[in-house]
């Protein structure tokens, strides 16, 4: 599910990501492509996926529409392998719903990170540059808030995940997910990982550059910072379709 609660997410305030505590994150596990800008469409019932991502809209938006945040570095492991526990639903890479919950069936899941850092969406740009869409439809459904966009991300850097299995359901992940290096990808969302085994017991995945682990999310039509309206855990599960 996604990260609803404050008491699922207080402990990474202590890194002054507040943005977790307002119930308007939605936790991706490990992507490479779903940065500010991206565009998500609410499915009912179910949760948000990207209907857009930023690269079919914007041109160059690293150097257009996004501002890079500064990196910092603090004792987020614990932290983050909470949120990555606390949303076992939606999975920790972009591989299908079987395969997320055989890897859901960790007895341990270990997180660390090199460093942090939160990208904004710079609002005023990207607003003009879809000002300049040629598809008048998606135009007008992103201006009137048809559609949600992504605001913030949270880039990990150095992010080393280690699963603990047992033996015989490790050997299961093991058969399926394959090792070494691997470019997965499901629906949309897409991840280089590097994929390590010792036996079929412990399994450590590492990301060769940054990754995007969440964001935060707004209507671009209201103009504000938030989605409008409240967003409950369904809501803010990820679908990668």
């Amino acid at each position: 599910m996604g990260l609803s609660t404050a008491s699922k997410t207080a402990d990474i305030g202590d890194c002054a990501a507040d943005d977790f505590a307002t119930g308007q994150v939605v936790f991706f596990g490990l992507s490479d492509n779903l940065g500010p800008g991206t565009v998500m469409k609410r499915y009912a019932g179910r949760g948000i996926g990207p209907e857009y991502l930023v690269g079919s809209v914007i041109a160059d938006p690293s150097s257009t529409v996004v501002h890079r945040g500064v990196d910092w570095a603090c004792a987020l492991g614990d932290s983050v392998a909470r949120a990555f526990k606390a949303n076992s639903a939606v999975g920790i890479l972009p591989v299908d719903a079987t395969l997320n919950a055989k890897l859901a069936r960790a007895s341990h899941v270990a997180v660390t990170v090199e460093s942090v850092r939160w990208d904004d969406l710079l609002t005023g740009p990207y607003r003009a540059a879809i000002e300049q869409l040629s598809d008048p439809t998606l135009k007008a459904d992103l201006l009137r808030g048809g559609y949600l966009v992504e605001s913030r991300a949270l880039v990990a850097k150095g992010i080393r995940v280690i699963a603990l299995f047992e033996s015989s359901i490790g050997a299961s992940v093991k058969a399926a997910l394959g090792e070494g290096r691997k470019t997965l990808q499901q629906g949309k969302v897409t991840a280089v990982v590097d994929l390590n085994w010792d036996d079929t017991t412990t399994l450590t995945i590492t990301a060769p550059s940054e990754v995007y682990i969440a964001g935060r999310l707004m209507n671009l039509g209201s103009g504000a910072g938030d989605s409008s309206g409240p967003m409950g855990p369904l809501d803010q599960a990820l679908v990668r379709l």
